[in-house]
């Protein structure tokens, strides 16, 4: 065997050693940005209630598309008015790679930001292997199953929705409505939630929220898995005149890059937000 045919050996040997030490950590670290589903694509209906004092409620129901990097979701609910009346409310969001919109299909009217996530992507796929475990280690010693799932509070077990394993999670102080705001000590938290997350898909299905006088509850009543969507669920109808939002673009891209510096280096970068000049003329 001559030296070239050794050379060669060792090099590929390296290479092996290398893949069999790099690959497992890379795949074991996803991009925390990137959503995977246990799914190709998936229709959760829901049904949501929220109550004011006792006699004022309003109701609705609100259906999440997902397929892979699109999700769109549709809102209806009868809102109570001051007079005792009630309007009919219709929204539908859209979450592409590139753009968030936000629109009122009753008032024909839309706006579009840039969705910060792909902010988030970019940050991340920048870094090294090392800062990749860093960054986590920082999300698993702050209890974040999720970037899209920030806040949830402490586990207090497991439930079943659906047929889905669900982990349960509560945050704040439970408050009877009765309970008024001035009653709470300094520091209490002004609300109470309480969470059960699909632990597979690290998709909420029920949550509820409760503070002084008011509380409301969303739950998903039915899942359809690996249904075709037509694309157009994820495109904005054409009667629907549109706005850019470029200041909110902006706050949403410093935000996410914000906490991305929080779980890289375990500090947090100073958000500085440009605030509008408002003249005030007295009554």
């Amino acid at each position: 065997m001559n030296i070239k045919h050794l050379l060669f050996i060792s090099i590929s040997l390296l290479l092996l050693i290398d893949l069999a030490y790099s690959d497992p950590m890379d795949s074991n670290l996803p991009n925390p940005y990137i959503r995977s589903y246990p799914f190709e694509s998936a229709v959760i209906h829901y049904r949501g209630k929220s109550e004011y004092g006792h006699s004022i409620t309003s109701e609705g129901t609100e259906v999440v598309y997902i397929t892979s990097g699109w999700l769109a979701k549709v809102k209806e609910m009868t809102v109570p008015g001051p007079d005792g009346t009630t309007r009919n409310l219709k929204t539908l969001r859209i979450f592409t790679p590139e753009y968030v919109y936000t629109i009122d299909l009753i008032k024909k009217t839309g706006l579009k930001i840039d969705n910060q996530k792909k902010y988030g992507i970019s940050a991340y796929n920048g870094l090294s292997v090392e800062e990749k475990k860093a960054f986590h280690d920082r999300m698993k010693k702050r209890g974040i199953i999720s970037l899209d799932l920030i806040g949830l509070g402490k586990k207090l077990g497991t439930d079943t929705v659906l047929g889905r394993k669900c982990d349960v999670y509560q945050s704040g102080k439970k408050l009877s409505q009765e309970e008024p705001l001035g009653s709470m000590q300094s520091g209490d938290i002004s609300f109470y939630t309480k969470s059960w997350i699909w632990k597979e898909a690290k998709i909420p299905f029920r949550a509820i929220s409760m503070g002084p006088g008011w509380s409301s509850e969303l739950r998903a009543i039915k899942i359809e898995e690996n249904v075709k969507i037509p694309n157009s669920r994820f495109m904005v109808p054409s009667d629907i005149k549109l706005t850019y939002d470029k200041e909110k673009s902006e706050a949403e891209k410093r935000e996410i890059l914000a906490r991305f510096e929080l779980y890289k280096t375990g500090k947090p970068m100073i958000i500085r937000r440009k605030v509008k000049k408002e003249t005030v003329i007295p009554k």
